[in-house]
């Protein structure tokens, strides 16, 4: 009997890679899994900073998104750990309710940033800029 294939959560990290969703807000994360995943892209999801670096390490991201105020390890932690492992080059897309969004994202090397609540269709048209136009 063949094997399932891999959920996004346990995706060999060998494969082509997903897009990362940490948010604490469960339905912040599934809101944007489901746009996400409408379009037809892979996504893993984390509730916290710990939770997104064991997803890192079970399925390589090809872009983060990252609410920048998670509990457990904080973002910018989380954007250096993974920069560390995959690149500087990692694509990262700040979401955040802060006041203070633009300098967050800067602080991460984020290359852009959306304030929450946002626009589904801003989301996307920000993921595809990080995936290079995909």
């Amino acid at each position: 009997m063949p094997e399932p294939p891999p959920s996004p959560q346990t995706a060999d990290i060998k494969g082509p890679g997903v897009i990362l969703v940490v948010d604490d807000d469960l339905q912040m994360r599934q809101l944007i899994q489901a746009a996400l995943e409408d379009e037809g892209l892979p996504v893993a999801t984390a509730a916290d900073g710990r939770q997104a670096l064991r997803r890192a390490a079970q399925a390589r991201p090809v872009l983060v998104v990252l609410d920048i105020t998670i509990p457990r390890v904080a973002s910018s932690e989380v954007a250096t750990r993974l920069r560390a492992t995959y690149g500087q080059g990692l694509p990262i897309l700040v979401i955040t309710a802060d006041g203070h969004a633009a300098e967050k994202a800067r602080q991460v090397g984020a290359y852009a940033y959306l304030k929450k609540p946002f626009e589904l269709d801003a989301l996307i048209a920000a993921v595809e800029q990080g995936l290079g136009g995909a």
